[in-house]
């Protein structure tokens, strides 16, 4: 789940743009205050494991839809430009959960309220839940884990078809206890422009983008036993900016990452599964 949280690009120009016509655009973060964005994403997962003591299970798939709402609050006091976030409504399905559970766990999610403050290169200053919400235990923390780990900022520098810059994310393990992935270090996303693109009074931006996994290794400790956890793998996708709507349009991304757990000192065969995952995000309307 990337990008959730849509950026407005004020382009910053040394003459005319068109087309191809090679000028560089700085992409900037002052959106419209009061703009209000509903969106829909969909996430859909299949988890195989290949080996280990729960190799014979087959394949699980997990299909994940929620809906949630922007709003545009304006300048920060301390700096930034403020975004609240009110996840309207979730559902999910997982193979051998009663539909029941799932449904009253994501039940206290619905009106959950975040607050995120961004720079003016559209970069995660502070996340905020308001307190005395009714999430489930540590809900907060992981959802602030998923906020930063789904956000990309803008380049410095002015940027042109073909352009490519990268962003380092820090893994959203917050909810793993024990997890320790120093050694490991972030995830390296790469964006590339692909098309600026002009249709009558509306200017779109198509981003390609690329997320690799680290590969180094991530220390767990389960009841003060330590296993290693390692990950191989990629996303690959895009989205589509509108300038006119300050939003997000849509975008996808999907790949394959493989995790390969191993805990000697429990005596557990190594485990290697893969995930083969899908997202999609919509832009419902705008206000």
């Amino acid at each position: 789940m990337r990008a959730c949280f849509a950026p407005v690009l004020i382009i910053s120009l040394g003459g005319a743009l068109g087309c191809g016509s090679g000028k560089k655009v700085a992409l900037r973060y002052h959106p419209p205050a009061g703009a209000v964005y509903h969106y829909t994403l969909e996430q859909n997962t299949k988890i195989t494991v290949h080996s280990g003591p729960l190799a014979g299970m087959g394949q699980q798939q997990m299909t994940m839809r929620m809906h949630f709402t922007q709003t545009v609050k304006g300048p920060a006091a301390a700096g930034g430009t403020e975004v609240q976030v009110v996840f309207d409504s979730t559902t999910m399905e997982m193979p051998g959960v009663p539909s029941d559970a799932i449904a009253a766990q994501l039940a206290r999610m619905r009106g959950l309220r975040s607050i995120v403050v961004f720079d003016d290169r559209a970069q995660i200053l502070r996340t905020d839940f308001a307190a005395g919400q009714s999430a489930p235990p540590g809900m907060a923390n992981q959802m602030a884990a998923g906020i930063k780990a789904m956000t990309f900022g803008f380049p410095e520098r002015p940027v042109g078809r073909g352009d490519s810059w990268t962003m380092t994310t820090e893994l959203p393990l917050g909810q793993i206890p024990g997890a320790n992935a120093s050694q490991a270090g972030p995830a390296r996303t790469t964006l590339t422009v692909r098309e600026i693109r002009m249709l009558g009074s509306d200017t779109s931006v198509i981003i390609d983008i690329k997320t690799a996994f680290p590969t180094g290794p991530i220390q767990l400790t389960f009841a003060g036993q330590r296993a290693t956890l390692k990950l191989a793998g990629q996303l690959a996708g895009d989205q589509e900016f509108s300038l006119s709507r300050g939003a997000v349009v849509g975008g996808a991304m999907k790949g394959l990452m493989t995790m390969n757990i191993s805990a000697p000192a429990m005596g557990m065969a190594a485990m290697e599964m893969a995930t083969d995952t899908q997202n999609s995000i919509r832009l419902v309307d705008a206000k």
